[in-house]
Protein backbone atom coordinates (compact mmCIF):
# COMPACT_ATOMS: atom_id res chain seq x y z
CA UNK A 1 0.00 0.00 0.00
CA UNK A 2 2.80 2.43 0.88
CA UNK A 3 4.34 2.01 -2.58
CA UNK A 4 1.05 1.71 -4.47
CA UNK A 5 1.60 5.03 -6.27
CA UNK A 6 4.77 3.64 -7.89
CA UNK A 7 4.96 1.38 -10.97
CA UNK A 8 4.07 -2.15 -9.83
CA UNK A 9 7.12 -3.70 -11.49
CA UNK A 10 9.57 -1.97 -9.13
CA UNK A 11 8.14 -3.49 -5.95
CA UNK A 12 8.45 -7.18 -5.14
CA UNK A 13 7.04 -8.54 -1.89
CA UNK A 14 8.36 -11.97 -0.91
CA UNK A 15 6.79 -13.82 1.98
CA UNK A 16 9.33 -16.05 3.69
CA UNK A 17 8.73 -18.65 6.36
CA UNK A 18 11.51 -18.41 8.88
CA UNK A 19 11.89 -22.19 8.79
CA UNK A 20 13.31 -21.67 5.29
CA UNK A 21 16.15 -19.51 6.62
CA UNK A 22 19.34 -21.10 7.90
CA UNK A 23 19.82 -18.24 10.39
CA UNK A 24 16.89 -19.52 12.46
CA UNK A 25 18.45 -22.96 12.67
CA UNK A 26 20.96 -21.39 15.06
CA UNK A 27 18.19 -20.47 17.52
CA UNK A 28 18.74 -23.36 19.95
CA UNK A 29 22.49 -22.79 20.06
CA UNK A 30 22.11 -19.05 20.63
CA UNK A 31 19.44 -19.62 23.28
CA UNK A 32 21.68 -22.06 25.15
CA UNK A 33 24.40 -19.41 25.26
CA UNK A 34 22.00 -16.74 26.52
CA UNK A 35 20.64 -19.00 29.27
CA UNK A 36 24.05 -19.23 30.92
CA UNK A 37 23.87 -17.31 34.22
CA UNK A 38 27.25 -15.65 33.68
CA UNK A 39 26.60 -14.52 30.09
CA UNK A 40 26.26 -10.71 29.80
CA UNK A 41 22.64 -9.54 29.77
CA UNK A 42 21.98 -6.67 27.35
CA UNK A 43 18.29 -6.74 26.47
CA UNK A 44 17.34 -7.76 23.83
CA UNK A 45 20.75 -8.31 22.23
CA UNK A 46 22.05 -11.07 24.49
CA UNK A 47 18.76 -12.12 26.07
CA UNK A 48 16.31 -12.75 23.23
CA UNK A 49 17.67 -15.41 20.88
CA UNK A 50 14.88 -14.75 18.38
CA UNK A 51 16.01 -11.15 18.09
CA UNK A 52 19.62 -12.12 17.45
CA UNK A 53 18.90 -14.71 14.77
CA UNK A 54 16.48 -12.30 13.11
CA UNK A 55 19.30 -9.77 12.82
CA UNK A 56 21.45 -12.47 11.21
CA UNK A 57 18.63 -13.29 8.80
CA UNK A 58 18.80 -9.79 7.30
CA UNK A 59 21.95 -10.74 5.43
CA UNK A 60 20.46 -14.02 4.31
CA UNK A 61 17.36 -12.41 2.78
CA UNK A 62 19.54 -9.82 1.04
CA UNK A 63 21.39 -12.67 -0.65
CA UNK A 64 18.07 -14.36 -1.40
CA UNK A 65 16.83 -11.25 -3.21
CA UNK A 66 19.95 -11.26 -5.39
CA UNK A 67 19.87 -15.01 -6.00
CA UNK A 68 16.25 -14.82 -7.13
CA UNK A 69 17.16 -12.16 -9.68
CA UNK A 70 15.03 -9.40 -8.20
CA UNK A 71 17.85 -6.86 -8.00
CA UNK A 72 18.57 -5.34 -11.39
CA UNK A 73 20.63 -2.42 -10.15
CA UNK A 74 24.38 -2.08 -9.64
CA UNK A 75 23.96 -1.48 -5.91
CA UNK A 76 21.86 -3.07 -3.20
CA UNK A 77 20.96 -1.83 0.28
CA UNK A 78 19.32 -3.06 3.44
CA UNK A 79 16.92 -0.58 5.03
CA UNK A 80 15.16 -0.85 8.37
CA UNK A 81 12.09 1.27 7.62
CA UNK A 82 12.35 2.81 11.09
CA UNK A 83 15.44 4.70 9.92
CA UNK A 84 13.13 7.17 8.20
CA UNK A 85 10.45 7.45 10.87
CA UNK A 86 11.29 11.13 11.41
CA UNK A 87 10.01 11.87 7.92
CA UNK A 88 6.50 11.21 9.21
CA UNK A 89 6.74 14.53 11.05
CA UNK A 90 5.00 17.29 9.11
CA UNK A 91 8.05 19.57 8.99
CA UNK A 92 10.18 16.80 7.45
CA UNK A 93 7.58 15.20 5.20
CA UNK A 94 8.73 15.43 1.56
CA UNK A 95 6.63 17.03 -1.16
CA UNK A 96 4.11 14.61 -2.65
CA UNK A 97 5.14 12.17 0.12
CA UNK A 98 7.85 10.74 -2.14
CA UNK A 99 11.62 10.67 -1.92
CA UNK A 100 14.55 8.74 -3.37
CA UNK A 101 17.66 7.18 -1.87
CA UNK A 102 20.76 7.02 -4.06
CA UNK A 103 24.35 5.90 -3.63
CA UNK A 104 26.49 8.37 -1.64
CA UNK A 105 28.52 10.51 -4.02
CA UNK A 106 31.84 9.45 -2.50
CA UNK A 107 31.21 5.74 -1.88
CA UNK A 108 34.13 3.65 -3.13
CA UNK A 109 33.07 0.74 -5.34
CA UNK A 110 34.87 -1.97 -3.36
CA UNK A 111 33.47 -1.02 0.04
CA UNK A 112 30.23 -1.42 1.96
CA UNK A 113 28.85 1.73 3.57
CA UNK A 114 27.49 1.96 7.11
CA UNK A 115 26.65 4.70 9.59
CA UNK A 116 29.42 5.02 12.17
CA UNK A 117 28.03 5.00 15.70
CA UNK A 118 31.12 4.50 17.86
CA UNK A 119 34.52 6.05 17.23
CA UNK A 120 36.68 3.57 15.36
CA UNK A 121 39.91 4.64 17.07
CA UNK A 122 38.36 3.95 20.46
CA UNK A 123 37.06 0.52 19.42
CA UNK A 124 39.65 -0.86 17.00
CA UNK A 125 41.53 -2.85 19.65
CA UNK A 126 38.49 -4.52 21.21
CA UNK A 127 38.22 -8.29 20.98
CA UNK A 128 35.01 -10.03 19.85
CA UNK A 129 34.22 -10.89 23.47
CA UNK A 130 34.66 -7.26 24.54
CA UNK A 131 32.26 -6.12 21.81
CA UNK A 132 29.65 -8.52 23.18
CA UNK A 133 30.39 -8.16 26.88
CA UNK A 134 30.31 -4.35 26.71
CA UNK A 135 27.55 -4.21 24.06
CA UNK A 136 29.73 -1.96 21.93
CA UNK A 137 28.58 -0.64 18.55
CA UNK A 138 30.93 0.54 15.81
CA UNK A 139 28.45 0.71 12.92
CA UNK A 140 24.65 0.68 12.75
CA UNK A 141 23.04 -2.36 11.18
CA UNK A 142 19.87 -0.52 10.20
CA UNK A 143 21.05 0.65 6.76
CA UNK A 144 23.98 -0.37 4.60
CA UNK A 145 24.74 -0.27 0.90
CA UNK A 146 27.28 -1.68 -1.56
CA UNK A 147 27.70 -2.98 -5.09
CA UNK A 148 26.01 -6.36 -5.42
CA UNK A 149 29.31 -8.19 -5.91
CA UNK A 150 30.76 -6.50 -2.84
CA UNK A 151 27.66 -7.20 -0.76
CA UNK A 152 27.80 -10.89 -1.62
CA UNK A 153 31.39 -11.07 -0.35
CA UNK A 154 30.45 -9.17 2.79
CA UNK A 155 27.48 -11.46 3.47
CA UNK A 156 29.66 -14.54 3.09
CA UNK A 157 32.18 -13.13 5.58
CA UNK A 158 29.42 -12.12 7.97
CA UNK A 159 27.86 -15.57 7.99
CA UNK A 160 31.25 -17.17 8.54
CA UNK A 161 31.91 -14.84 11.48
CA UNK A 162 28.57 -15.77 13.08
CA UNK A 163 29.56 -19.43 13.03
CA UNK A 164 33.06 -18.74 14.35
CA UNK A 165 31.59 -16.81 17.27
CA UNK A 166 29.01 -19.52 17.99
CA UNK A 167 31.76 -22.11 18.04
CA UNK A 168 33.41 -20.01 20.76
CA UNK A 169 30.11 -19.70 22.66
CA UNK A 170 29.53 -16.08 21.67
CA UNK A 171 26.47 -14.44 20.14
CA UNK A 172 24.74 -11.06 20.01
CA UNK A 173 23.28 -8.88 17.24
CA UNK A 174 24.72 -8.06 13.84
CA UNK A 175 26.21 -4.85 15.20
CA UNK A 176 28.45 -6.76 17.60
CA UNK A 177 29.22 -9.38 14.95
CA UNK A 178 30.41 -6.69 12.53
CA UNK A 179 32.55 -5.11 15.23
CA UNK A 180 34.04 -8.54 15.89
CA UNK A 181 34.74 -9.08 12.18
CA UNK A 182 36.99 -6.02 12.16
CA UNK A 183 38.64 -6.72 15.51
CA UNK A 184 42.37 -7.54 15.63
CA UNK A 185 41.48 -11.23 15.95
CA UNK A 186 39.38 -11.41 12.75
CA UNK A 187 40.16 -8.43 10.54
CA UNK A 188 42.74 -10.25 8.39
CA UNK A 189 40.00 -12.61 7.17
CA UNK A 190 37.84 -9.78 5.80
CA UNK A 191 37.83 -9.21 2.04
CA UNK A 192 35.61 -6.14 2.15
CA UNK A 193 36.42 -2.82 3.81
CA UNK A 194 33.77 -0.74 5.52
CA UNK A 195 33.34 2.91 4.59
CA UNK A 196 31.67 4.81 7.40
CA UNK A 197 29.53 7.92 7.44
CA UNK A 198 29.07 10.04 10.52
CA UNK A 199 26.78 13.05 10.84
CA UNK A 200 26.95 15.92 13.30
CA UNK A 201 24.22 16.62 15.83
CA UNK A 202 21.51 18.67 14.15
CA UNK A 203 22.47 17.65 10.62
CA UNK A 204 19.39 16.89 8.49
CA UNK A 205 17.37 18.23 11.43
CA UNK A 206 18.10 15.11 13.47
CA UNK A 207 19.50 14.92 16.97
CA UNK A 208 20.88 12.53 19.55
CA UNK A 209 20.49 8.82 18.78
CA UNK A 210 18.51 9.53 15.58
CA UNK A 211 21.44 11.19 13.83
CA UNK A 212 23.87 8.78 15.51
CA UNK A 213 22.19 5.71 14.00
CA UNK A 214 20.34 7.04 10.94
CA UNK A 215 22.98 9.20 9.26
CA UNK A 216 23.58 7.18 6.09
CA UNK A 217 20.00 6.94 4.76
CA UNK A 218 19.74 10.73 4.98
CA UNK A 219 23.10 11.05 3.19
CA UNK A 220 21.61 8.87 0.44
CA UNK A 221 18.45 10.98 0.34
CA UNK A 222 20.59 14.11 0.01
CA UNK A 223 22.62 12.46 -2.78
CA UNK A 224 19.42 11.97 -4.78
CA UNK A 225 18.35 15.57 -4.17
CA UNK A 226 21.75 16.93 -5.24
CA UNK A 227 21.70 14.89 -8.43
CA UNK A 228 18.24 16.14 -9.33
CA UNK A 229 19.25 19.72 -8.58
CA UNK A 230 22.32 19.34 -10.80
CA UNK A 231 20.21 17.94 -13.63
CA UNK A 232 17.84 20.88 -13.31
CA UNK A 233 20.75 23.33 -13.53
CA UNK A 234 22.08 21.60 -16.64
CA UNK A 235 18.67 21.84 -18.31
CA UNK A 236 18.25 25.52 -17.41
Amino acid sequence: QIRSHLPSEITVLIRVNRSELSSFKDYDRVNQIYLKPDYPKHHPNTVNANYSVTMNAKYEVLQMAMDLGHVNTKYIAWLDIGCLRNMLEEKRRPKNNTFTLEVPLDLEDGKVAFTEVGDRDALKNLSPWEYIQQNQVWVAGSYFIAKKSVMLKFIKSYQKAVQVLLKDNMASTDQQVIGSMYSPQMIKEQEVEIQTYRCSNGQFGLYSSDIQYFCLPYVCKEAAELRRANQTLQLA
